[in-house]
């Protein structure tokens, strides 16, 4: 029995072979002194293939060798050809590329041909192919779709880069055929976020290490409003990424990443908002296709205080504050649609010393959800729905002794020290529904601004809530009334990065109804937020809000809030 050809020991370890004989442990114990790289010590292999050894085996000619070992020769190898795992990854891409072709239904006309180059599957986000005939562009084009052209000799370019660093090919087409272009190259996604991995609009710059150029500047994007991440599509190769400026000598702050030919890869960018610092990078666990279609997010935060004062200028006694807040975000992003959804719900409550009764402070509950769909990058229609509301029941607390009457004059009671404004949960409810044309007016790195236009509806639903209306005399407690009404609306969005650490967000928000004897309403919100760590951050607010249908007033009413807000996100 021949046994697989083992590595010689050296020349002076063969002073003498181990004894001849039928005692496999003698002849073992011979090996391991003499030829201990043999069996290397495995007492058990060498007494297996010591009881294989034909009867007519003569040990003291083998040496160190072994039955059917002749020496150690080197056999020659026949030339190594592909492996099967490549022999099967190319069959898979050129069925793939077969399977692209039938579905392609373009028409070659008679006396033209094409070019064909295969498609990664990157949907709306596939490159733009340009073919030239010298310097002239003759077609253009998508992957994965024919290119019809004249037959002839053409180059075919495209890719994210600067022209000098576009993907070339040159191709010869013949008239009514179809030439696929298989040129090498593949696709990059970096999607920038902070270290509790919510995405952000943090910047960078790609250079590619084999000519120590500059591809491009890149951003982060915010997906909950509806942004999306920049594909790079390059020639296969090892890139850097560094912070805006830096060169391909950076020894700190950069990240390298390695592109294959067909390759579609999602990078993951961990950067400090405030510092731009990097933190972190890698590949992410999901492919780039498809992975971003459903993303949703979630914040809590709050505080509370709990406090016991003995000072003589304040109210002796326990008091307790607590605020919290909760957000959530669904959006969905597939092709031209787009759909977000947003949860904001704000609770404050106070009880001061010496009462037993809470106060509130903030409540809040507002749901929207808006469907776009992008006729093109800057316009697309919309139609949105949305409802805020107050969740607990509240009273109206008074520091001295009061007199209220109702709306007809009668005295509900005097010397009163509160009155309750709404006794049910979730009063009053504001339901809102519009339609129209949302416009991107303007995107750069630090600011942005849409606009919306259309039509739109209220309507009150009251659910036992009253107003307190103070003025001269005795206050008046008034119940709100069921109300609808229908308008032309509109709405401006807006968003700016004042500095790494301040960030400035407005929405107006109005209607203006059919009715001419209605007023003018709008709903403006402003928030500035200096972030001061990567959980906390001092917000102030500013709020006005003009809608007699809810205030029972037809001026405008403002709301100033200063709060530093601890969060922590969910999901």
């Amino acid at each position: 029995m021949l046994l697989a050809p083992v590595a010689l020991a050296q020349p002076s370890r063969l002073v003498r072979p181990p004894p001849a004989g039928p005692d496999c442990a003698e002849y073992c114990d011979g090996m391991a002194r003499a030829c201990p790289d043999v069996f290397l010590g495995n007492r058990g292999t060498c007494l297996a293939a010591c009881g294989l050894f034909p009867a007519s085996t003569n040990r003291e000619t083998l040496g160190c060798r072994l039955p059917g070992q002749l020496d150690a020769t080197v056999l020659p190898q026949p030339e190594l050809g592909p492996t099967p795992a490549e022999v099967a990854a190319a069959s898979k891409a050129a069925a793939e590329i077969e399977a692209q072709l039938r579905r392609d239904t373009t028409v070659v006309p008679e006396g033209l041909s094409a070019i064909f180059v295969p498609s990664l599957g990157l949907g709306n986000q596939r490159p733009v192919i340009s073919v030239k005939t010298g310097r002239k562009l003759t077609a253009e084009g998508r992957p994965g779709r024919r290119i019809l052209l004249p037959p002839g000799k053409h180059e075919v370019q495209f890719g994210s880069a600067p022209e000098r660093l576009l993907i070339r090919t040159p191709v010869t087409v013949v008239a009514g055929q179809t030439a696929v272009v298989d040129v090498p190259w593949g696709a990059i996604q970096i999607d920038v976020v902070d270290p509790q991995f919510v995405p952000f609009r943090g910047t960078y710059e790609l250079i590619e290490l084999s000519n120590r150029e500059v591809v491009g500047l890149g951003f982060g994007a915010d997906a909950l409003l509806g942004e999306r991440l920049k594909v790079w599509v390059l020639r296969p190769g090892i890139y850097k990424i560094v912070q805006p400026g830096g060169t391909y000598r950076d020894r700190v702050n950069f990240a390298t990443v390695r592109l294959l030919p067909g390759e579609v890869v999602r990078y993951v960018l961990v950067q400090d908002p405030d510092t731009a610092e990097f933190k972190g990078a890698g590949l992410a666990n999901n492919q780039l296709s498809g992975d971003d279609t459903w993303i949703l997010r979630g914040l809590l935060g709050g505080d509370f205080i709990f406090l016991r004062s003995e000072l003589a200028s304040t109210d002796r006694g326990w008091s307790i504050a607590l605020n919290l807040f909760f957000d959530v975000t669904a959006r969905m992003t597939l092709g031209r649609h787009r759909w977000l959804s947003r949860l904001e719900l704000e609770e404050g409550q106070t009880r001061p010393p010496n009462t037993d009764r809470f106060r509130n402070l903030r409540d809040r509950l507002f749901v929207h959800t808006i469907y776009t769909y992008a006729l093109v990058s800057w316009f697309g229609p919309y139609v949105r729905a949305g409802a805020e509301t107050k969740v607990l029941p509240r009273t109206e607390e008074f520091d001295t002794p009061r007199t209220v009457i109702d709306e007809d004059g009668r005295v509900i009671g005097n010397a009163l020290e509160r009155v309750d404004l709404a006794t049910s949960f979730f009063s009053p409810v504001e339901l809102i529904q519009g339609a129209g044309g949302n416009f991107q007016m303007f995107r750069s790195r630090d600011v942005e601004l849409d606009l919306r236009l259309g039509l739109g509806a209220r309507q009150v639903i009251p659910h036992s809530a009253h107003v307190l209306l103070s003025g001269n005399g005795p206050d008046r407690l008034v119940p709100l009334k069921a109300d609808s009404f229908e308008g032309v609306e509109s709405s401006a969005i807006g968003s700016a990065r004042l500095t790494r650490w301040v960030t400035l967000s407005t929405e107006f928000d109005s209607l203006y109804a059919f009715d001419a004897d209605r007023p003018f309403i709008f709903t403006w919100r402003n928030q500035i937020n200096l972030r001061l760590a990567s959980f906390a951050s001092m917000a102030y607010r500013f709020n006005a809000l003009r809608n007699e249908a809810l205030t029972l007033e037809s001026g405008v009413q403002t709301e100033h809030t200063l709060q530093l807000r601890f969060s922590y996100p969910l999901f």
